[in-house]
């Protein structure tokens, strides 16, 4: 037998971890909460969801396919992060034990019944989650499996070694659930903490670039930072007032570190963790409700079941808090030596005009690299960058922004990123204006040559201004 391919095996043992793992934690929900009614959905689910997985086989093998698919997987996590927030601020400061608790339901105060959906609404909710959680990340696999096979030259040797990881983990899984039977964790569980559980799957375990990322966090890190950054960015613009003598070059050289990376950083942990913590301050620090008793002993019973309750369903929520941290926290540790910086290639300009050839011997424009090219017109030094976008069409910049002073831009993975301020900037929205991203310039390419005007450049780049004054704002 061939030797296995190393990449399809992980694959096969990942997306058989995350799956062997989801239907443990649900399962072991419903066992709990007596609903083990749901298990068929949630096999249905799994049946649509490897159905949309096959046909996905049939799509295209390009670029364009592959953003799509890793775009569906951050909305599918998306989803879940802000239906598991919705849910824990709905949630927080009421019993979490109003579905496994219903032996005590009917004595509990009035305003902690949370109401519930007909069982058939349920079942439906449950497929449809399914389906979300799981088609998404079959489709990106199926995709790697299948660049895996063309690459390797090896047929359906990829195919087999990911079904030899599937049925590892399965074996695994089998063993313990049979040895032991962990049914118990699903105490742990009300319907926030499972979709909070969800997304944290999604989040670790989904990584949509093949192996250069092995999860979302680098993907949702870099956006909840530039969305912390153009938000910050809009509210100077929309506050400030022109000509305001309080406006001096000091305040707005003050104002600088709300662009920086580690003010975006932290803006961007706070709105991912704002809600867990929310719901685990209302669950230990709320007043426990007054149970209507005949006794005070059966009160304390009923006040010890809530308590215990809890203190169970906010393990998961805490659970996910360290989690994050961590890894966020490792991920910062990213340095600005870990970015592909090139050094700028001196052009001229020619007649009013810098040509840049699209391909000699010594480089190539459109390889997909960052190339940086720097300008001298009247005395002043010009920077620029190049590169090919995702749809094989070129994009030409100023390697400088609006925003920030112009320190330029490095390549990490397929995004550009601001050296001063550390916003990400993917690839394919270069060209565009706004934000942090770099000043477009037109061009057209002629005879081999990418043609800029350098007044075009001399203008633009007027712009830009270290900040020093409001208009390095503008």
């Amino acid at each position: 037998m061939p030797p296995l391919i190393h990449e399809a095996l992980l694959i096969g043992f990942k997306e058989a971890a995350k799956a062997g793992l989801v239907w443990l934690v649900f399962y072991s929900y419903l066992v709990v909460n007596d609903r083990k009614n749901f298990v068929k959905p949630f096999y249905m689910g799994l049946l649509v969801s490897f159905l949309i997985v096959f046909m996905s086989q049939f799509l295209p093998s390009d670029i364009v396919t592959k953003e799509n698919a890793g775009n569906i997987i951050s909305m599918s996590f998306a989803l879940f992060l802000i239906m598991s927030g919705a849910a824990l601020f709905h949630v927080s400061g009421t019993n979490m034990l109003s579905i496994s608790a219903s032996g005590y339901g009917s004595t509990l105060p009035e305003e902690t019944q949370v109401p519930s959906l007909k069982p058939a609404a349920w079942g439906i909710i449950v497929l449809l989650f399914t389906v979300i959680f799981f088609a998404p990340d079959g489709m990106g696999s199926l995709l790697q499996l299948r660049e895996l096979s063309y690459i390797k030259g090896r047929g359906s040797m990829s195919y087999i070694s990911a079904l030899i990881g599937v049925a590892v983990v399965a074996a695994v899984l089998f063993t313990v659930v049979g040895l032991y039977k962990p049914y118990k964790i699903g105490g742990f569980f009300d319907v926030p903490q499972l979709l909070l559980f969800l997304a944290m799957v999604k989040l670790f375990g989904s990584g949509a670039k093949e192996f250069a990322e092995l999860s979302l966090l680098p993907s949702v890190q870099r956006g909840f930072m530039k969305f912390a950054h153009d938000f910050v960015h809009q509210v100077f613009l929309f506050l400030m007032v022109p000509d305001h003598p309080l406006l001096k070059a000091t305040f707005w050289n003050f104002i600088g570190i709300f662009f920086g990376p580690d003010f975006a950083s932290l803006v961007s942990l706070i709105i991912l963790l704002l809600f867990p913590f929310m719901f685990l301050y209302h669950s230990l620090r709320e007043t426990l409700p007054e149970p209507e008793t005949r006794s005070v002993a059966e009160g304390r019973k009923i006040k010890a079941f809530i308590l215990s309750g809890r203190r169970k369903r906010a393990l998961p929520v805490a659970c996910f808090i360290v989690l994050i941290l961590i890894a966020w926290f490792s991920r910062s540790e990213e340095t600005i030596m870990q970015m592909y910086l090139p050094k700028p290639i001196p052009v001229v300009a020619d007649r009013g005009v810098v040509m840049i050839p699209v391909r000699d011997p010594t480089m190539n424009v459109m390889d997909g690299s960052l190339h940086k090219f720097s300008v001298s017109y009247e005395g002043r030094q010009y920077r620029l960058i190049l590169i090919k976008k995702w749809d094989n069409t070129l994009a030409a910049a100023l390697d400088a922004c609006e925003m920030c002073p112009p320190e330029g831009y490095g390549l990490r993975d397929d995004h550009v990123v601001c050296i001063y301020c550390g916003t990400p900037i993917p690839v394919n929205t270069l060209g565009l204006p706004g934000g942090c991203n770099p000043i477009p310039l037109a061009f057209t390419i002629e005879g081999g040559f990418v043609k800029i005007e350098i007044h075009d450049i001399v203008k633009k780049w007027g712009f830009i201004k270290p900040l020093q004054g409001k208009e390095s704002m503008h």
